[in-house]
């Protein structure tokens, strides 16, 4: 960055890896933080995620712009000295070992809150640091399997679940949690003087994504709701009955196929479906609540037909005509688009989501932004770091501190 932002003087010392927790750190510095970026010296691991050059892949590129990157050997108890130094030096740590990996490598919390009282400490895991699972590793889809998400959007058939979105959706929510609690941390620094331990876990994320289905009301459930009987594979597939049920009864909340594509239409009120029932032409007895199951077999076919009814219908019209007739009328609705086709999207294009920044040998890139404005959006970014670019520039500035002068000596990879 250039030194601007409201977060700039603010130094924040990385050794995460994969998604959320360069994710958070991503956001730190897109927000003015020196970020430095720890590395073993074979690199964090998404550099070798289908790179497109040596050390650099678009999934990396994507999650460490505005980031300084050293190269430590914490195996090494010179690396580990670095470390130290660096933290000692710090205004936030953060993290994504697993539980016990920061006590073996004496970055631990206890050690870290003795060494710079100052400290915000940050870390995200899998499962947290108590619990039967806290020593095991997880990944996004794996999270999604033990959460209960990826059973959530069941296959038509009943069969194996896949992988909810296709994205990475627990790791980035995990990384702005991570970073909403590192910044409530400095709040309340200003407050008391004293840092914090943070924590955000990929299972907690996973489940707060679900948070409308995991509502418990005694009244409704009882004071010791009882577990659901039967095995995954019956409940699943009976879950992927029931949705195929609702699918075909919803008329005013889903994707229509057109004559050249998609529409999505989003009706959540009666005046809403009003509108809906009025360009589509149909009148449904059932409009003011249509969440409601069908009271007898008479009324489930006839609100199937009615279903029915609008597919025929928005197959005779262009995916254009459609979203100006709901437009018009204030319905929200748009066409489905592809993600590549966002890249060149007007409306994303006058939000000024996408940043870019010049790297050496490649030349332009354009990527996502930190999803914030605050008084106008970043701008100036660093390109993500070459493996160890900065090593002895971060040596020097360690060398130049009194405390962390007898730490900071070292070559290029300490």
């Amino acid at each position: 960055m250039n030194g601007s932002g409201p977060l700039a003087g603010i130094r924040v010392v990385d050794f995460s890896g994969y998604i959320a927790g360069p994710f958070c750190t991503q956001m730190l510095g897109d927000m003015g933080a020196d970020v430095i970026k720890v590395e073993p010296p074979a690199g964090e691991q998404w550099r070798g995620q289908d790179p497109f050059a040596p050390g650099f892949s678009k999934s990396f590129v994507a999650l460490n712009r505005n980031k300084r990157s050293i190269v430590l050997d914490l195996k090494s108890e010179n690396g580990r000295g670095v470390a130290r130094a660096l933290i000692a030096s710090a205004d936030v740590m953060v993290h994504n070992y697993r539980p016990g990996v920061p006590e073996r490598l004496g970055i631990d919390y206890s050690a870290m809150r003795e060494l710079n009282p100052k400290l915000i400490y940050a870390s995200n895991s899998a499962y947290g640091q108590k619990g039967p699972r806290a020593h095991q590793a997880g990944y996004d889809l794996v999270i999604q399997a033990v959460s209960g998400l990826i059973a959530s959007n069941p296959t038509p058939d009943g069969r194996a679940p896949r992988r909810y979105a296709g994205i990475a959706l627990i790791d980035f929510t995990a990384g702005q949690m991570l970073a909403f609690g590192v910044l409530s941390a400095f709040i309340q620094r200003l407050r008391t003087g004293i840092g914090q331990k943070v924590e955000s876990t990929l299972i907690e994320a996973a489940l707060s994504l679900q948070r409308q289905k995991l509502v418990s009301v005694e009244a409704l459930d009882g004071q010791c709701p009882q577990p659901a009987k039967g095995t995954v594979r019956e409940r699943m597939r009976t879950a992927a009955s029931h949705a195929n049920d609702l699918v075909e009864r919803e008329l005013y909340y889903r994707t229509y196929e057109t004559s050249d594509g998609y529409v999505t239409i989003g009706c959540l009120n009666v005046p809403q479906r009003k509108h809906f029932m009025s360009i589509v032409g149909l009148d449904d007895p059932w409009f003011e609540n249509p969440d409601a199951l069908p009271q007898t077999d008479d009324e489930d076919r006839r609100r199937r037909a009615l279903t029915s009814y609008a597919e025929s219908e928005f197959t005779k019209k262009s995916t254009t005509d459609w979203v100006k007739a709901f437009e018009d009328c204030g319905v929200p609705c748009a066409p489905v688009q592809m993600s590549a086709d966002l890249m060149f999207d007007e409306q994303v294009e006058a939000g000024g989501y996408f940043v870019g920044f010049t790297m050496p040998e490649f030349g332009r890139v354009r990527t996502m932004g930190s999803g914030v404005s605050i008084n106008g959006r970043p701008e100036g970014h660093r390109p993500p770091p070459e493996l160890g670019q900065h090593t002895q520039e971060i040596l020097d500035e360690l060398a130049a501190l009194p405390a962390a002068a007898t730490s900071a000596d070292g070559d290029r990879r300490t």
